[in-house]
């Protein structure tokens, strides 16, 4: 019992540091072993890989609907102006450097942009900007 009470404070902690939704299903699969106790370890794990299988399969798909698009960072960034800092050519498409909040973003564009252009910030698509020409 207290080692999957432990497997379960482990992942909950590795949670709190990723804040992906990545591991919390390991931490309620080795909660929900924690009251099979009397059973071989075997079993437990087998209760364990289980359980969490069905937390991660289940539960995760209506958990993503739900967190996803309702992104702050996306509303904060949208339509923010941004100045072209570096322009670098990789695989025959321009990647824009770009400083925007603190940190240092790439950023690409259907239009041809101009080292320290001021552009518009249109989307975030992965981890990059998508930058329109301002008008």
């Amino acid at each position: 019992m207290e080692i999957w009470f432990a497997v379960g404070i482990i992942f909950l902690i590795i949670e709190g540091i990723s804040f992906g939704l990545i591991s919390i299903w390991f931490s309620l699969g080795a909660f929900i072993t924690m009251f099979f106790y009397k059973l071989e370890f075997m079993n437990q794990f087998y209760i364990f890989v289980a359980t969490s299988g069905i937390f991660l399969i289940f539960i995760r798909k209506i958990a993503v609907k739900k967190f996803k698009g309702k992104s702050k960072e996306l509303n904060r960034i949208q339509n923010k102006k941004v100045k072209i800092e570096k322009v670098e050519e990789r695989g025959g498409e321009n990647i824009y450097t770009v400083f925007l909040d603190g940190k240092y973003w790439y950023g690409i564009s259907e239009e041809k942009l101009n080292l320290d252009e001021i552009v518009n910030v249109k989307k975030i698509e992965g981890n990059k900007l998508i930058l329109e020409k301002s008008k």
